[in-house]
């Protein structure tokens, strides 16, 4: 039998807090040191802001006199151990490639950066590397350098403080994923055990292993207990994990979603089953409780204890299976703050006894009430769901009022994800035309397409959706996705959240389960963190979000817009046009090098 001496057995929602002595004020969450890096000693200046595996990099340059032969710039890294690397890209000067006289490929095979804005994606984390960027000029073949600057910066460290975030690829459609000749554009089950392993370990990048496997781990003596709210939980590897772990601590508890959806046995190359056949399958069901009550119970969290309290929280939206951890983008995020962790075991506590959504919303409201995210102090919160309940037909929830203040206060750039419905509430504050960049990421091109109506008028909005590039192009070759990686539904992008002016003086991000919908906050038992003036978590958010954006943002716009020459086509420029808009005030790129000039935080490098 489990050890449920740490389970509270009372639902009543003040005996709760009796119970836990929660602290409902937020945790306070200094504002971390950051690794936002600047060298402004020369004419020409870079700024860099790094992640745990990616480094995004501004440019900025007085408009030269000798423009008409500005070509681009050219980038390269040395890392520590004294290993440099071109960061150029895979763009070339048509001149050159056409001109069959020339044979020697360093020539013909020429490549600068026409863009002040350019990203590292293959940085580790906590690595210390040095950039050096130079500003080209002359003719492709024949140039020189008119300008040089270098930069310093570290990465962030994977584990680190009260927060630390994880990202898979989620790209099986990119082309480094496609060239690999050992697994690119292969599905899972026809690959052999070494080379789908090597796969997955690409795939999962640190989500998997260094995220949800290293929380799941320190649970390890009969001190520890664990519980585990999951959507979806189906991966075996991951079951193996658990069912190694249940017979070295205390208690090992899993609240699961009893809904038909979630407990068909799938076809898919892990022989992945429903939940209830999965857990059975692996000795679970005996610690397990079916969530039913509910339209979607999609939480994805596990409470950490020791000694009888809770300790640490892991969430974000990954699902525990093939396609959420391998396949779609996701987010894994791990919070060591005991206060956090209280509230989501008392949450926790509460859906094992499958109550009722009116229970749940009162639960939630006394956890943490709904409220005016702008006023609230730099720290970490965390909001449940269902909540906002009793309420009328066709009124928009209280919560949703609050994270479209939220958006609408930005002054500086909002990031957001919207992986299925695009909220009526969210169209209408994005309709409205700011001055500040806003930027969606959608799953699907028909969403995209409603935020998009407004686009072409208000061009400090850029939309793009989850794509592939279905055929070769020059030196581009075709992608495929998840659904034949590893049978994936969602294709593309699965995390939620949102973003608000990362890079300023309150930079705030909003994580977790719900789809920022009405039905997720009424109907669905979720979780949400709102974490307010850290500059590590906003940080790895956004170079993420970059990452994402930037790797979608062409392959939708050729697939929208076949009849359009797509950036996959274009060659490098050979008129000396290509850097105009940077320089054209209030444009887009502008803006967007003025967030990199302006930002807050950031130290010589």
């Amino acid at each position: 039998m489990p050890n449920l001496k740490f389970i509270a057995r009372n639902s009543d929602a003040q005996t709760h807090q009796q119970l836990f002595n929660i602290n409902f004020i937020s945790t306070p969450t200094p504002n971390t040191n950051s690794m936002r890096f600047k060298n402004s000693s020369s004419p020409l200046k870079v700024y860099a802001v790094t992640g745990t595996q990616t480094v995004l990099l501004a440019f900025d340059l007085p408009r030269p006199a000798n423009q008409d032969q500005f070509l681009g710039f050219d980038l390269e890294r040395t890392d520590a151990q004294g290993v440099v690397r071109k960061i150029n890209g895979t763009k070339r000067f048509d001149s050159l490639i056409n001109d069959i006289t020339i044979t020697d490929p360093k020539v013909k095979f020429t490549s600068l950066i026409q863009s002040f804005f350019w990203k590292d994606y293959t940085a580790d984390p906590d690595q210390r590397y040095t950039y050096r960027v130079r500003a080209m000029f002359g003719i492709p073949g024949n140039y020189r350098t008119g300008y040089e600057c270098k930069i310093k910066v570290q990465t962030e460290p994977l584990h680190k403080g009260r927060h630390s975030v994880y990202f898979n690829y989620g790209v099986t459609g990119s082309q480094a994923y496609a060239r690999n000749r050992e697994y690119g554009n292969k599905p899972i089950d026809q690959l052999t055990k070494p080379i789908r392993q090597k796969a997955l370990d690409y795939l999962s990048r640190d989500l998997y292993h260094d995220g949800l496997i290293t929380f799941l781990k320190q649970a390890n003596t009969a001190s520890h207990a664990l519980y585990c709210a999951f959507y979806e939980i189906e991966y075996p590897e991951f079951l193996k994990e658990l069912k190694a772990i249940k017979s070295k601590i205390g208690d090992l508890q899993i609240i699961y979603s009893g809904q038909a959806g979630q407990n068909k046995d799938l076809k898919d190359p892990q022989q992945e089953r429903g939940n209830y056949n999965s857990l059975k399958a692996f000795g679970l069901l005996s610690v397990s409780h079916k969530r039913t009550v509910v339209s979607q119970p999609h939480n994805k969290f596990m409470v950490l204890c020791k000694d009888g309290k809770p300790i640490q929280v892991w969430t974000g939206s990954t699902n525990i299976t093939l396609s959420g951890i391998f396949g779609q983008s996701n987010t894994g995020h791990w919070v060591k703050d005991a206060a956090i962790a209280r509230k989501y075991f008392s949450y926790w506590n509460l859906l094992k006894g499958n109550p009722s959504k009116r229970a749940v919303s009162d639960l939630a409201e006394t956890l943490q009430p709904t409220t005016d995210l702008t006023k609230l102090h730099a720290g970490t919160y965390a909001f449940f769901s269902p909540r906002n309940l009793p309420i009328a037909t066709g009124t928009i929830t209280p919560q949703l009022k609050s994270f479209v203040k939220l958006i609408d206060s930005a002054r500086e750039l909002v990031c957001m994800i919207f992986p299925f419905k695009y909220d009526a509430v969210f169209k209408k504050v994005f309709d409205q035309e700011r001055n500040h960049l806003r930027l969606l990421l959608f799953e699907k091109a028909s969403a995209a397409a409603e935020a998009k109506a407004n686009e072409d008028s208000d061009h400090d909005l850029k939309v793009t959706a989850g794509a592939v590039l279905e055929d070769e192009v020059r030196n581009f070759i075709s992608e495929v996705t998840p659904k034949t990686t590893v049978k994936g539904g969602v294709l593309f992008v699965h995390n939620k959240f949102l973003i608000i002016d990362p890079l300023g003086e309150n930079a705030a991000v909003l994580t977790g389960s719900a789809n920022f919908s009405h039905a997720s906050v009424v109907n669905n038992d979720e979780n949400m963190l709102f974490i307010k003036g850290d500059n590590r978590v906003a940080d790895i958010y956004l170079t993420e979000f970059n990452r994402m954006f930037e790797h979608f943002w062409p392959r939708y716009l050729r697939k929208s817009k076949p009849k359009s020459e797509s950036s996959f086509e274009k060659p490098l420029d050979e008129s000396y046009t290509w850097y105009r808009d940077y320089y054209r005030k209030g444009s887009y790129h502008n803006k967007r090098g003025k967030l990199f000039i302006n930002m807050q935080g950031a130290k010589a490098g």
